[in-house]
Formats: C-alpha cells, structure tokens, sequence
C-alpha cells in the first residue's frame, strides 16, 4: 500500500519542473557603464589655526583672533556664511621632545580649530588662497575641487549606462539570433565620482565617455589646475529575449 502511493508523487516531480521552467521566460542580463568627465567649478578649503601658550586663555584668544581673521576674509570675498563652516576644535597639553632621561618640558596649551570655506568662484582661487596665507592659518589640510551641479552629471551618467547595457543586449542577441524585449529587472550597480587621474579612476570605460564642462568654469591666467572630475555609473539588466 505504501509503495502505490509514494509511485504517483515522484511521477510528478518531473512534471512540476517543467511548469516551473515554462513559466520562465527566455532572458539576458547585462552590464552597462559609462563615465562623464566635468571640469569643477567650486572649491573647499580646510583650514586649521592653532596656538600655543603657557596660559590656556592666551591660546584661546590668539586662536579665536585668526578665526575671525579668516570669517573677515570670507566677508570680503562675498562667500555666503553657510559656506563657511566650524568643522573641528581642539584643547590639549603640548609637551617638548624628551631628551636623555629629563622629563618632558610643558611648553603650553594647544588650542586649534578646523574651518571649511566654500568657494563658488574658482576663478578667485589664488587671490583667496594667497591672502589666507597672509592670516596666520597654521595649516592648509586640504584642498578639495568639487563640482556644484553634481547631480545633473551623475544622472546623465546613468542614463548613459543604461543605454550602453542595451546596445550590448541587443549586440549579443543578434548574434545567436534573437531579439531583446522589454527589461523586466534593473539594478544600479554603483556611482562612483573621483579625481579623473587617481589611481582608482576606471579608464576602460573611455569608449562610453563624454565630456561636460561646467558654465561657470572659464579660461583664465592662474597656476591653479583644477583637473577634470570622473562621475561613473555601472548598471545591470535583464531583458527578456524572443
């Protein structure tokens, strides 16, 4: 009796997975990049002040003093005050080098703070940064070219990424004899935006590239080079086939 009913269940295991793969539709899945290389057209600076003294309240002042030196300076240059930006502040004991077996000299209080300027004008770059040299900055961090209508560009990106994953659907089903249907799965594989000439920046995608130059950005004499941004996009697709 057990045997009679266990015989017609595996009859219809077979039966059931080719329900299953008739219900799949015939499909192909592809990648799809693209790059947009974008002159910037705004800077950030990342300024730090710092000040040293016996008396911890000497050091705040003289540190609170080129802070506003550096907002004075902003005003002057018309930046807006949410582009400028309190970032980090620090209060901590300095100490001179130990030498032999002496115990350390104390040589004071380190009072330094951090600030982010925004740039909108890079056109105005050297005469800015020259003149923030002029204020007592302890030291300049770094320097960050960006670019303002980033998202147009990213957007652009992956339009173009998506066009390039069909083009190569449409390429490979026409070699087995096929045509591709309407995409029934769309995924965003990645967004990448770096320096055009770091090491991570992805030359293989040179043949979907194109190149965008910000309205604000113009030719002008300085011995500044703010370079060319990459905006990357990866995508992949599955497009039915018939």
């Amino acid at each position: 009796m057990f045997k009679k009913m266990l015989f017609p269940a595996l009859l219809l295991l077979p039966l059931q997975v080719l329900a299953q793969n008739a219900n799949t539709p015939p499909s192909i899945t592809v990648s799809g990049q693209a790059e947009i290389m974008v002159i910037p057209d705004e800077v950030v600076f990342m300024l730090e002040v710092d000040n040293v003294d016996r008396d911890l309240e000497i050091a705040r002042k003289a540190t609170d003093a080129d802070v506003k030196k550096v907002f004075a300076l902003a005003r002057k240059y018309q930046i807006p005050p949410q582009n400028v930006q309190t970032y980090y502040i620090s209060v901590d004991e300095r100490y001179a080098e130990k030498v032999d077996n002496k115990p350390r000299e104390f040589r004071g209080y380190g009072v330094s703070q951090t600030i982010a300027v925004l740039l909108s004008d890079i056109a105005r770059f050297e005469s800015l940064f020259s003149e923030l040299l002029t204020l007592g900055i302890t030291e300049v961090r770094n320097v960050d070219f960006r670019v303002s209508a980033l998202r147009k560009y990213i957007d652009q990106a992956r339009t173009r990424a998506l066009k390039s994953a069909r083009e190569k659907a449409i390429a490979m089903a026409g070699v087995l004899g096929q045509k591709i249907g309407k995409p029934y799965n769309i995924t965003e594989v990645g967004m990448d935006v770096s320096s055009a000439y770091s090491s991570g920046s992805n030359q293989s995608t040179a043949n979907n590239s194109s190149l965008a130059i910000s309205d604000n950005v113009r030719d002008n004499e300085t011995s500044v080079a703010p370079g060319m941004m990459s905006v990357t996009a990866r995508v992949k697709v599955t497009f039915a086939l018939y």
